[in-house]
């Protein structure tokens, strides 16, 4: 009788109810102290000595240093990509594969050069459009993309976690069409970072996947790290070198690292979602102008159930709402902060504080309840390149990312720590996935998170 099952006596039956559950181990990080001012913290570990937002803060800087490996990879690809450019033939990207990135990488994203093309890698006819002499950096692996290598286009996969390749446990991963790895259809591969199993915070309490995704990191970081040396060497003639996307990735970095100082703000917040998640609350996630924020924590493999299900209108004076942006005034998301404040929901802002230099009259972090500075003030992007006016390679997106997906971690932290553990979505890649949500999902529902 599945309705009358609880978590736990549903994680004990596993087997008998199709689900593939307990095949990841748990991993019990460091032994560093939680902090904040709660003595209760010293009785209990509840299975973990992190907070959930740190790990989530450790693993993303971990993909971060890691690309750092890449960057004579990539300034070699960056100088053939310019020469096929400069012969006039095109360099395609559909390195985006997940939810925000589709948003994030876009051709027409602000910030972008436009030096790469899209092509929508999902729907193999794209590869029919590419031509002999053309480039393509993907993330997909099949027939399409292998015919594509052979008549001619330079293939460069990148490794993501939701397509399987020869880097992880065989079987974790859903098969490639006729069991296709990325050396047999690639010139050659760059890897992303993206950790297999997605998710950055290993939760004792749902030990069947890791929480949190990090696609956008990995993935989005090496997009604009290849779009910042192509395009200096295509716009200045320059040959060789990774100087731009060495650039790239220090700022980025650094902006990072910088999150450190919310952490104490994002636990208070963590800790008033909770309470108003626990009378019944809604958690809504709005992103107007950059709609990627909202599309990464909303039904997303490692992901929260909650985020943007069930009845706003139900419970309007215990609702969450975040809204995540790329502007510090953009108008929209100006109007609808104050909307929900007057419905006595709790906003929570992220966004830049300026706007190259400009201080808006009103900006979203100060319009909200609480808001969080994404350290990316520039409206185009962190590169300047000799000879061009503007800037490209914008980090407000990445690191945007990272804030929300530290709040989001650290509201799980907080749950669990009341003995309320939120359900998660298994990724649909991962083997076995469609059968647990489909067990779980009832729970859910029937409880609201």
């Amino acid at each position: 009788m599945v309705g009358r099952m609880n978590r736990r006596s549903f994680l004990r039956a596993g087997v008998s109810s199709g689900v593939l559950v307990g095949q990841q181990s748990t991993r019990i990080l460091g032994s560093v102290a939680p902090g904040g001012d709660c003595r209760r913290q010293r009785k209990s570990t509840f299975g973990h000595t992190i907070l959930f937002m740190e790990e989530y803060y450790q693993g993303t800087m971990e993909i971060l240093g890691r690309l750092s490996g890449e960057l004579d990879q990539i300034g070699d690809l960056s100088s053939r990509a310019a020469e096929v450019i400069k012969k006039g033939r095109t360099v395609w990207t559909s390195m985006d594969d997940g939810h925000m990135p589709i948003a994030e990488q876009k051709e027409t994203r602000r910030g972008s050069p436009r030096i790469l093309r899209d092509h929508k890698g999902l729907n193999s006819a794209s590869f029919e459009k590419l031509q002999k002499g053309d480039m393509v950096f993907t993330n997909q692996c099949n027939p399409a993309v292998q015919k594509a290598r052979d008549q001619g286009v330079y293939v460069v996969a990148v490794t993501v976690n939701y397509v399987d390749n020869e880097f992880r446990p065989p079987g974790f991963t859903n098969p490639n069409k006729d069991n296709l790895m990325l050396k047999d259809v690639s010139n050659e591969i760059l890897h992303s970072h993206v950790p297999y199993y997605q998710g950055l915070v290993h939760a004792p309490q749902i030990p069947e996947f890791t929480l949190c995704p990090s696609t956008t990191t990995g993935s989005s970081t090496l997009h604009w790290m290849l779009n910042a040396d192509i395009a200096n060497k295509v716009w200045t003639g320059t040959s060789k070198g990774n100087e731009r996307s060495t650039e790239y990735l220090r700022v980025l970095t650094e902006r990072v690292e910088k999150t450190k100082e919310h952490w104490p703000l994002i636990r208070e917040v963590a800790v008033k979602m909770t309470r108003r998640i626990r009378e019944g609350g809604r958690w809504f996630v709005r992103s107007l102008e950059h709609p990627g924020f909202a599309s990464e924590l909303s039904g997303v493999a490692s992901g929260a159930m909650i985020v943007n299900w069930g009845d706003w209108d139900a419970t309007k004076a215990q609702n969450v709402m975040l809204i995540n942006a790329i502007s510090p005034a953009y108008v929209d998301e100006i109007n609808l902060a104050l909307e929900k404040q007057v419905e006595g929901a709790y906003v929570i802002g992220v966004g830049p504080s300026s706007d190259d230099g400009r201080l808006p009259p009103t900006r979203l972090i100060d319009v909200t309840d609480v808001g969080f500075d994404n350290f990316s003030p520039e409206s185009e992007g962190v590169i300047q390149i000799q000879g061009r006016s503007g800037r490209i390679c914008p980090t407000s997106g990445i690191v945007g990312n990272v804030i929300q997906q530290m709040i989001c971690a650290q509201w799980t932290d907080e749950m669990v720590r009341r003995g309320l553990v939120p359900y998660y979505w298994m990724g649909f890649f991962q083997a076995g996935a469609r059968a647990y949500d489909d067990a779980v999902r009832p729970f859910f529902k029937a409880r609201g998170f």
